[in-house]
């Protein structure tokens, strides 16, 4: 059962109000940082009282506890009806739906890239749980294209797996950072239909010779 890092109060009242306090404050963390960012800020985004956010959330870190959490599930998503599709068409499915996920929650993202700092290196027992979650959907995608022929069998399925999902982070990057857009610019070259023609270059290169 997943933790939860909000009062019963924060459970207790409605949905719109609770969505509504989760994007002001992944649009103050991923603005501003973690250290950066300040509560007070959060609560007048968000159209409630300094008070009422603490007695939602006891500190700022259970709120950015709060915030991965809520990327877990958001990263499963990316993941949902790829399991009768073929490798390659599986593959396209993600990609386009991790560049769509940062278009519509670029703060989260951003929130996402800047707790690898230092200073931040107190959740990285959560950060943990998020990758840990995307390296088993990886996993049972990619034994599914091994299984169906997709994917050269002499290739070691720790690599793939490091290679598509190094493949969508530079993606998630490129979406909300521009220095990460112009860097992929340069390497890739591309911008039109990136996300499907990234999932389609990397099909090509795992599948099998000859």
């Amino acid at each position: 059962m997943a933790p939860n890092f909000h009062t019963e109060t924060f459970a207790n009242i409605p949905r719109e109000k609770r969505d509504r306090i989760l994007a002001a404050a992944a649009e103050v963390f991923g603005r501003d940082g973690v250290a950066g960012a300040r509560m007070a800020e959060i609560s007048r985004l968000a159209g409630i009282s300094h008070g009422s956010l603490f007695s939602y959330f006891p500190s700022k870190d259970h709120l950015v506890r709060a915030l991965i959490l809520l990327g877990i599930g958001l990263q499963g998503t990316l993941f949902e009806d790829v399991a009768d599709k073929g490798f390659s068409d599986a593959l396209d499915s993600v990609f386009r739906r991790a560049w769509t996920t940062a278009e519509e929650n670029g703060s989260l993202i951003s929130l996402w890239l800047s707790l690898s700092q230092s200073e931040n290196e107190r959740f990285a027992p959560d950060i943990l749980n998020l990758e840990r979650e995307a390296a088993e959907k990886w996993s049972a995608l990619i034994e599914a294209g091994y299984a169906e022929g997709a994917i050269e069998p002499s290739l070691d399925r720790h690599f793939v797996g490091f290679l598509v999902d190094a493949a969508v982070a530079q993606l998630l990057k490129s979406r909300v950072n521009a220095l990460e857009r112009e860097k992929f610019a340069l390497l890739y070259g591309e911008s039109d239909g990136v996300a499907s023609s990234l999932a389609a270059r990397l099909a090509g290169i795992l599948a099998p010779r000859g």
